[in-house]
């Protein structure tokens, strides 16, 4: 793998700036990702649905690769596109797919209480990289061993999972030690238990709707979020620091329908296959890296101050927290699940992908792509 990284790397060095790059892939000008198609017969459509408004940033990104994706089949392969709730809540995209009420959708594993007892894993402190686009594809390189199981024990099949972020904070008062939080109110979801009991927060459930509110009443004392949360809702015209910490990812997840699936002729099986690892990293490069550039200026712009912490102090956080990460390892191992392994695979990983940029990565994603995602042409 390093090996792979220096090649391209150097490649991409050699080469004109920006010359494989998203907007490349969308507009049809990166080669190495437009797909040879044999297939004359009938046109196919399949339905896409998500919870998210559709003037919301993910939608804006989906739309533009699904226009793609119609452009590069010659218009034989289309998705008609539901957002907003139209077809499910938020918390019933498996239940959707698996029902085929919808083709392919937006399925979150947060929402799950159980069945994706590995791919939780991202939800736990430190455990997703810090960089968005090697996060989303260390899960690629992992999932046919450890996710596309889980999914398939849904029903569906694997789609894929972006991660849009790593949660920081923000808050009224500076936060740079584990001991500056402790005894706080704070608005988290889908923050583990385990880990506000080590901090000794109270964490408070709240609807995005009501956070702004919830936070300029005094009700909570800090945010744990990320910038596609704080942004949007505002958090940062109450906030007066925010603290880089990485905490636990934020990660939109999809999956795929067994029959309609089943039913792509198999010449456009692989294009849409190989689209949903392109699509993934396009969602996390808008989400975490282009998003989080914009955020961090809009926090500027309103004098919230930005807090980075140092190696020490990142330490501090890390080893408050790994008792949370010990004890979640132990308990899947005494289930017979392979927690450990998939740890020490996260970090062999992302050590070897490193500080990767996000067009690094997209070229290691279009010519490197994770193959037993989606079951075999036949």
């Amino acid at each position: 793998m390093r090996r792979l990284l220096l090649t391209l790397a150097i490649a991409f060095a050699a080469a004109p700036a920006n010359a494989f790059t998203v907007e490349d892939w969308l507009a049809h000008k990166a080669p190495e990702a437009e797909p040879e198609i044999a297939y004359e017969g009938d046109a196919v459509s399949l339905k896409f649905s998500s919870p998210n408004p559709a003037a919301s940033l993910v939608p804006e990104v989906w739309t533009k690769g699904f226009t793609w994706l119609k452009e590069a089949t010659d218009g034989k392969l289309t998705i008609e596109e539901f957002h907003g709730g139209t077809l499910h809540a938020a918390a019933d995209g498996w239940r959707a797919v698996r029902n085929g009420v919808t083709d392919y959708a937006a399925c979150y594993t947060s929402y799950e209480g159980s069945g994706f007892p590995l791919h939780k894993a991202f939800e736990l402190p430190f455990v997703t990289p810090s960089n968005p686009v090697v996060a989303t594809r260390i899960i690629q390189d992992l999932a046919p061993k450890y996710f596309v199981p889980e999914w398939e024990g849904r029903g569906v099949l694997y789609g894929y999972t972006a991660i849009a972020g790593v949660s920081d904070i923000m808050s009224n008062k500076p936060i740079r030690t584990p001991e500056d939080l402790k005894g706080l109110r704070v608005i988290a979801q889908g923050f583990p238990p385990e880990a506000a009991e080590a901090l000794g927060i109270t964490t408070l459930n709240i609807p995005f709707p009501e956070i702004y509110t919830a936070f300029q009443q005094g009700i909570a004392d800090a945010v744990i979020w990320v910038d596609p949360g704080f942004v949007p809702f505002k958090i940062y015209e109450l906030a007066k620091y925010h603290t880089s910490l990485g905490l636990t990812a934020q990660h939109i997840d999809t999956c795929i329908n067994r029959d309609a699936y089943a039913g792509l002729p198999d010449e456009l099986k692989p294009v849409f296959g190989q689209f949903q690892q392109n699509i993934a990293h396009a969602v996390s490069q808008r989400l975490g890296v282009e998003f989080r550039e914009q955020a961090l200026q809009t926090y500027r712009d309103n004098n919230v101050e930005l807090i980075e912490l140092d190696d020490t102090q990142k330490q501090a956080w890390r080893d408050a927290l790994q008792p949370v990460l010990d004890a979640w390892i132990e308990a899947r191992e005494a289930d017979g699940l392979p927690a450990r392994a998939l740890i020490e695979d996260v970090r062999r990983l992302e050590a070897e992908y490193g500080d990767a940029s996000a067009e690094e990565m997209f070229e290691v994603t279009v010519k490197s792509p994770v193959s037993g995602l989606l079951p075999a042409a036949q």
